[in-house]
């Protein structure tokens, strides 16, 4: 009788009853299915902190009370109290070293080596205890090492151009309090919990990474990709090798992620059932050996999330219980934020829980139930010819392929766009071509670690993965060097800009126009690929120019950024030159025959801007007296200049320089700010690049 009066009411009511009844409903079969929601939501809130934090447990509270759900509210409630607590804790504890508003001074900490760094390391006091950045040039720290430091702060720096690597990003998502560098320190012992056990699969990782990279071919870009692809040893990689993957939108493919993690248990079951091992007995050595490769790996967070849903999964079948992968998911979720809270903002938590999510749901509502280009799903399966049957099996991976690339691709965009500030146009369709190669590659590999060393069957394994991998290098090669397939999120830079940039101990580099040309301390390889093309790329320039003499290295890497790009190499006793683009004309002055090139600055040449506006630029920088003396009086006079020092001939006189009638005066970071008075140049304003966040843009 109730079902009937129920079943009335719902006919009585109007559309907007009706969409609230199906949302209750569509939120209770949400909630029933996956009793973890509500806790996860709670969890990530807590630890977001702030109006995050409040709106989450709101909903939560709202949810839990409107469906009737009290047990699953409790436990949304003690978790996030867990956390507050624990981050209280954490705030107290970095507080006590590192109190606000104090001048920073040498602190005194014990604690453990969790990980290792570039000439440092991570120390982490405890769990609820304070994490830093410990930083030495002569100590090599290994994980598991138990240290008493004493050491001193060393100041925060910023990125010149957003979309750089960000300290304070990189520590917020590593938890990190501070970055101190190492005066004095002790080890005191190993410790014998987590960070031995990372020790111990990093001696593992190492002995596996040797037999896919052999001494001698430590240079073969397919061995390196064989070895991150597998084993997640991304540090055997050149960062030419990584920015291959990069422009190619395929990141995730060079580090184990869950897409690895995937496809070893699918080749573990595979062989298991091969061998015709029994289900129960397969289950358990699955995880097992599944378990093993995590750990080997180094317990990176995507595949760590990986394992224990396939663990939840395969204890379901062993219990012979239902499970669901959304409360595997919210499972795994919560237990990895709960033990390291700061994953939260790190982008491979994000990006493997979000992009995991957002395929579950693809495949749920995206799949369908008629083939594209299959037969029709109404013929049962027996009645199928052997052509059919094939096409039906071709049509269901094409169909799953699209729209897990697709599900992945849309929700991984905006994420990489605040992450990374890139847009990877093409990594929608490169996926979809690399799904049948990467568990051949997988597999190839794995065979490489189990019977690459045997005599003759050794061989012929190698060349197979090496043949597989190279096919993989090329086709995300070609993907990234495609027209627009890698482009900055910012905006284009307009024609009229410039950039300085300092790049520490003096140096620094300038860009003039865009398209235009840039020149400086350009001439590096380390300089270039860290400093110089992301300081461009992310501030949306497209130079035609480079005039400098730079090293080969960092010629190619400017001109794979830029394909239309030419490098200008000046010589002393040039006569100028003169081109144009929609920037304006750009004139280069080279310096004069026979001027000592025992200094560098020397043969710096001088640049003048006549902008489209009418604007003009004079860019002086390190070049000498004699350089710009060889311009003519009337072709110096400019709206801005831009100068440095030259130790052999400089420009000091005020006089000289008002002389050239200019409103701004910007001083590179080679200059000293008090060799010029102010008040000696009234009227002109005077910036100093190295007084700057690292940066003067325009």
């Amino acid at each position: 009788m109730k079902r009937i009066m129920s079943g009335l009411r719902t006919d009585e009511a109007g559309p907007q009853e009706h969409n609230k009844i199906a949302l209750h409903r569509i939120c209770r079969e949400l909630v029933d299915r996956s009793p973890l929601l509500l806790p996860l939501i709670v969890v990530a809130g807590c630890i977001a902190g702030g109006v995050i934090g409040g709106c989450a447990v709101c909903m939560a509270l709202v949810a839990g009370l409107m469906l009737h759900r009290y047990r699953t509210l409790s436990c949304a409630l003690l978790c996030g109290c867990v956390v507050i607590l624990s981050q209280a804790l954490r705030t107290r504890c970095e507080q006590h070293f590192f109190p606000s508003g104090c001048a920073p001074a040498a602190v005194q900490l014990e604690g453990t080596v969790v990980a290792t760094l570039n000439h440092g390391c991570i120390l982490e006091t405890g769990w609820t205890g304070v994490r830093v950045a410990l930083y030495s040039n002569e100590a090599r720290w290994q994980l598991g090492d138990k240290l008493r430091v004493v050491a001193a702060p060393l100041p925060p720096t910023s990125p010149p151009v957003s979309g750089m690597f960000s300290q304070e990003r990189w520590m917020r998502g590593q938890g990190l309090a501070a970055r101190l560098s190492c005066l004095q320190w002790v080890k005191t012992g190993i410790s014998h919990g987590r960070a031995s056990l990372m020790r111990v699969a990093g001696y593992i990782r190492e002995a596996l990474s040797n037999r896919l990279m052999p001494p001698g071919t430590r240079n073969d870009i397919r061995r390196q990709v064989l070895c991150a692809l597998v084993l997640g040893e991304k540090e055997r990689a050149d960062e030419s090798t990584t920015e291959i993957f990069r422009r190619g939108g395929c990141l995730h493919v060079f580090a184990v992620s869950g897409l690895h993690v995937g496809i070893v248990a699918g080749i573990c079951w595979f062989l298991l059932r091969l061998c015709h091992v029994r289900p129960l007995f397969g289950r358990y050595v699955q995880l097992t050996l599944v378990g093993m490769y995590v750990l080997a790996t180094g317990l990176a967070v995507p595949a760590l999330r990986a394992y224990l849903m396939l663990a939840i999964l395969m204890g379901g079948m062993i219990l012979r219980r239902r499970t669901s992968f959304l409360n595997a998911w919210c499972f795994a979720a919560i237990l990895i934020l709960m033990l390291q809270p700061w994953q939260l903002f790190q982008p491979g938590f994000q990006l493997s829980f979000i992009v995991y999510g957002a395929i579950c749901l693809g495949v749920r509502y995206g799949m369908g139930k008629l083939p594209w280009f299959g037969p029709d799903t109404y013929i049962p399966a027996r009645l199928r010819t052997r052509s059919e049957r094939l096409t039906s099996v071709v049509d269901l991976f094409v169909r799953g392929a699209v729209v897990v690339s697709l599900s992945a691709w849309l929700v991984a965009l905006p994420l990489t766009i605040f992450q990374f500030h890139v847009v990877n146009t093409m990594s929608y369709l490169i996926n979809i071509l690399l799904a049948p190669l990467l568990p051949v590659v997988m597999f190839a590999g794995l065979l490489v670690l189990a019977a690459g060393w045997l005599p003759l069957l050794g061989g012929w394994i190698h060349t197979v993965a090496l043949c597989t991998t190279g096919w993989l290098i090329a086709l995300v090669d070609i993907s990234g060097t495609l027209p627009g397939a890698y482009l900055p999120a910012a905006p284009a830079a307009p024609p009229t800009a410039f950039m300085a940039v300092d790049l520490g101990y003096g140096k620094s580099f300038t860009a003039l126009g865009n398209p235009g040309l840039f020149l400086g301390d350009v001439q590096r390889l380390s300089t270039a690929r860290y400093m110089v093309q992301p300081a461009l790329f992310h501030a949306g320039f497209s130079p035609l120019l480079c005039v400098n003499n730079s090293e080969s290295g960092a010629i190619q890497l400017y001109q794979r950024s830029w394909p239309q790009l030419r490098v200008l190499v000046v010589t002393p006793g040039d006569p100028p030159r003169r081109f144009s683009t929609d920037a304006g004309s750009f004139t280069i002055y080279a310096p004069p025959a026979g001027i000592p090139g025992k200094f560098a600055a020397n043969l710096c040449p001088v640049i003048l801007w006549e902008r489209a506006d009418g604007k003009r630029i004079l860019y002086v920088g390190n070049a000498a007296l004699s350089t710009l003396e060889t311009i003519p009086p009337k072709q110096r006079i400019a709206d801005v200049l831009i100068l440095g020092y030259n130790a052999h001939e400089p420009i000091i006189d005020t006089e000289y320089v008002w002389a050239m009638r200019i409103r701004e005066l910007i001083l590179l970071p080679s200059t000293n700010e008090n060799w010029m008075p102010r008040e000696k140049l009234p009227g002109v304003e005077i910036r100093t690049l190295s007084a700057q966040p690292r940066g003067i843009i325009r």
